[in-house]
């Protein structure tokens, strides 16, 4: 598997991974003290992604390079079954344990999830707290919030904002999806959805997000057929249009052809 997916698929897959865990206590070891602004866990659920990775992004439209300039952060919090996962990934490694409570920290708007392996009981030594900060806008939800996670940045503080829906789908939108037109006015579509639609071919496609060894942003189509080799693409925002070129592997790493097979202009 190239690096990067595995992570990527395990946060798209949380309750396959989490199996083991779904039959866990969610009980902390010590009570919380009552709060006048009471957080649940289901306050703050979600998929959360550091803001400097996303900014990033947004201006290069390239994953990889991306992920370079500023490491990719994101912090999914999702209930299953009993059990309160959390996995956080950079998509290259992830971490997954069990949430089991938030509590109020010293200072207003400031808590703490307490965190641990979720699938054996734990003492108070042996959990881990991750502090987070956080105020509720006007509609009593909370869109944007600072973790200090400890997992990839090491208890150091961040801004994260919660996205609105699944992360692939999001990605898709800022790096590549669209409708354009070839040099000989075909058309090409990249769906949000991650279905790929050219003149000579459909498939369903993965965008490589954190791969340290590759020498080109590329995509990964999912053949669904048993056995399948998943074939590869590059491709490159110049000047305002995307360039699609072959992709191969070279001693394990991704390479893509100096030569597009195709200069795309988005309509």
């Amino acid at each position: 598997m190239i690096p990067g997916f595995n992570a990527f698929r395990a946060l798209r897959a949380v309750p396959a991974l989490l199996a083991a865990i779904l039959g866990a206590s969610a009980l902390a070891q010590n009570p919380s003290p009552p709060s006048r602004d009471r957080v649940y866990l289901r306050d703050i659920e979600g998929i959360w992604v550091n803001e400097p990775y996303l900014k990033a992004l947004t201006a290069l439209r390239s994953p990889h390079a991306a992920a370079k300039k500023t490491l990719p952060v994101v912090i999914a919090l999702k209930r299953e079954g009993r059990a309160f996962p959390i996995v956080v990934t950079d998509f290259n490694k992830a971490s997954v344990q069990t949430v089991l409570d938030i509590e109020p920290d010293a200072k207003p708007g400031f808590y703490r999830l307490v965190v641990g392996a979720g699938d054996r009981p734990m003492t108070s030594k042996e959990v881990k707290y991750i502090y987070l900060q956080g105020t509720r806008n006007a509609q009593g939800k909370f869109e944007r919030l600072r973790f200090a996670e400890l997992f990839l940045m090491k208890g150091k503080w961040a801004d994260y904002i919660l996205l609105s829906g699944e992360i692939s789908p999001y990605i898709n939108r800022l790096v590549l999806a669209g409708r354009y037109k070839d040099e000989q006015g075909r058309g090409w579509e990249f769906s949000e959805s991650g279905e790929a639609r050219w003149p000579d071919q459909s498939f369903v496609y993965e965008l490589s997000l954190n791969d340290p060894g590759a020498g080109c942003e590329y995509l990964q189509t999912e053949d669904l057929k048993e056995g399948a080799d998943n074939k590869r693409f590059g491709y490159a925002w110049k000047n305002g249009k995307l360039s699609i070129y072959p992709a191969r592997m070279v001693n394990k790493k991704v390479r893509c052809d100096a030569k597009p097979l195709a200069v795309l202009t988005p309509q």
